[in-house]
């Protein structure tokens, strides 16, 4: 009996040594001052209409130093239904993020699964069709040269 004793009393001390530190950890976490905040600095989304039938988010800008070269990446949403002619200033590649779509680009048109990657050509005829709820695309614009 005297040993399960022993053995509720080393379990008993050791809980309250693991309250304890808990309670310490919570009051050093309370005495630092302000509470966990968002990061303030972050914008809310901002979708912008590249044509109709479909939005792109705000891109986001990589300058290269090594190499005269940009990248503007930015997601690319529409709902059901088939786009106008979407605008290809430059080389886009393509990834289709959620969703299924065909893509039909200077009038060849060719099935994409969620994965799928495609390049587009600068000045190609270029079109998406969704036959789904909604789709996601990752466009990567490559803009070669100085700018």
């Amino acid at each position: 009996m005297t040993r399960s004793k022993k053995k509720l009393g080393a379990f008993l001390i050791a809980a309250l040594v693991l309250c304890a530190g808990g309670r310490f950890l919570l009051a050093q976490e309370k005495a630092t001052g302000k509470p966990p905040q968002k990061d303030e600095s972050r914008q809310p989304a901002v979708y912008e209409v590249l044509a109709k039938g479909v939005v792109g988010s705000a891109p986001f800008e990589v300058q290269f130093k090594s190499a005269a070269l940009r990248l503007e990446i930015r997601n690319l949403v529409m709902g059901r239904g088939e786009t106008e002619a979407i605008p290809t200033p430059t080389r886009i590649v393509l990834e289709v993020r959620q969703g299924a779509v065909t893509t039909t680009i200077n009038q060849e048109k060719q099935a994409r699964q969620q994965g799928d990657f495609w390049v587009v050509e600068k000045g190609s005829s270029f079109t998406i069709e969704n036959p789904g709820e909604v789709a996601v695309l990752r466009a990567i614009y490559i803009f070669e040269g100085k700018s």
